[in-house]
């Protein structure tokens, strides 16, 4: 790693701070400045793992006189339609997206690094004008902007998490800049990253387990502990997680070897959802939230691992 002096961050829809929790992993020293998070479980998430920093709220009310001066923005936008703009012209307007906060923000204070994250959907022919707009109003501000869509599992955590990673850099890259870190062989199973002995309150009774089997069609008959992906009806056998998402989509279930001829399938503990999201244990607070809102953070967090990746080779290059 090149030495690098201190960045000042400012992370908006900071969730439980993965930019921050990143940044630890690459070793860049750092002093977040400020967030922003309207959510009032994540602000109270971020401030127990992050004490002593501001949150200046929501974003479409912050006055950029307000804020220090930072060296990098983060922020994993929401990505809400673009309307058309004019008068039939087509143009794709970013006003009345939280997007356009974004710029609004960076217009003003022009920090020399921004990172970016968004759902794989950004990348797809559907919203092909939105991202291209994205990128175009980055580069009206001076921006050299890279993009990547990457793979936690591709970088050692058996979660199938494609995320579009976009990178901005306030002057020219050097050539053959990549935001992309070298692959690693996943050599981690879904089941290597489970409770050794999970708590009661996770586990499905056999009525519930019966209308599994019912529903989804779905054989219980395994040999290890793996993933049910119950969107697609089907256990992966690859032994990697489904993307983690909020609870309430119920997308995801654990089903382990059956016991004494009874199938054994529970949802995902709380420390499990983090793992995957590339904690180590003991490295996040956890506080007296429900389950409900910790795993709704995890569902819509960043990878901390792959965040640290990422900005280590950012940083090396630059």
């Amino acid at each position: 790693m090149k030495k690098t002096k201190e960045l000042k961050v400012f992370e908006t829809f900071a969730g439980y701070g993965g930019a921050s929790f990143g940044l630890k992993k690459s070793g860049i020293p750092f002093k977040v400045i400020g967030f922003s998070e309207n959510d009032k479980f994540a602000s109270e998430i971020f401030e127990l793992n992050h004490q002593g920093i501001k949150n200046y709220g929501d974003i479409t009310t912050i006055n950029t006189d307000d804020l220090p001066d930072f060296d990098l923005f983060t922020g994993g936008f929401p990505c809400q339609p673009f309307s058309s703009a004019g008068l039939g012209h087509g143009e794709l307007d970013i006003r009345g997206t939280l997007f356009y906060d974004v710029i609004r923000i960076c217009e003003e204070k022009r920090p020399k690094h921004i990172l970016l994250e968004n759902v794989k959907g950004l990348t797809t022919k559907r919203h092909k004008e939105t991202f291209a707009k994205i990128q175009d109003e980055l580069r009206r501000l001076g921006y050299s902007v890279e993009w990547k869509l990457l793979n936690t599992k591709d970088y050692g955590i058996p979660q199938n998490r494609e995320r579009v990673w976009i990178y901005a850099y306030h002057g020219e890259l050097p050539a053959g800049f990549s935001i992309e870190p070298e692959k690693v062989e996943l050599k981690a199973r879904f089941k290597d990253f489970l409770d050794k002995n999970p708590e009661e309150y996770l586990f499905l009774n056999e009525s519930q387990i019966a209308r599994l089997e019912e529903k989804h069609k779905v054989d219980f008959n395994i040999n290890e502990s793996l993933c049910l992906d119950i969107y697609n009806k089907k256990i992966r056998q690859d032994g990697t997680s489904i993307t983690i998402t909020e609870p309430h989509h119920n997308s995801l279930r654990v089903v382990h070897p059956p016991e004494n001829g009874k199938f054994i399938v529970r949802k995902l503990s709380i420390p499990e959802h983090y793992r995957l999201m590339g904690f180590d244990d003991g490295e996040f607070n956890f506080g007296n939230q429900s389950y409900q809102q910790l795993c709704k953070r995890a569902g819509n967090g960043w990878d901390v691992s792959l965040v640290g990746k990422i900005l280590e080779i950012i940083f090396n290059q630059i």
